[in-house]
């Protein structure tokens, strides 16, 4: 990988980024059944010469993550209104959760309401 392609992705992964960078848009961690296995690092191979390792330390996050893999029957990524609305709390916060106005909530979204 060149160098200026490996700064561009070490500096999108700090931004949460990476993964769209890389190609590997649709390579996502999946919800950790094992809670002893949820404390520890999570590794997602992005190309042959680029793993991404991440931690979740707050554990309110790690179940909102999966609260969120739950909801999205699709596995699109998103949460679009009808997958909302089977959680009426977030249904009636639709617009507010939805930060950037596309009409549907990722993940970052869905977390940042545990940040506010």
């Amino acid at each position: 990988m060149p160098a200026a392609t490996l700064r561009q992705v070490l500096a999108l992964a700090v931004s949460g980024t990476a993964l769209v960078l890389c190609g590997a848009a649709h390579a996502q961690s999946r919800p950790v059944a094992d809670p002893e296995r949820a404390q520890s690092t999570t590794m997602i191979q992005v190309a042959p010469d680029v793993t991404l390792r991440s931690r979740v330390a707050d554990p309110a996050m790690l179940q909102a993550s999966r609260e969120f893999d739950a909801l999205d029957r699709d596995a699109s990524g998103f949460l679009d209104a009808g997958e909302a609305a089977t959680d009426a709390e977030l249904a009636a916060d639709f617009a507010r959760v939805d930060g950037n106005g596309n009409g549907r909530i990722d993940r970052d979204e869905y977390t940042a309401r545990l940040r506010r």
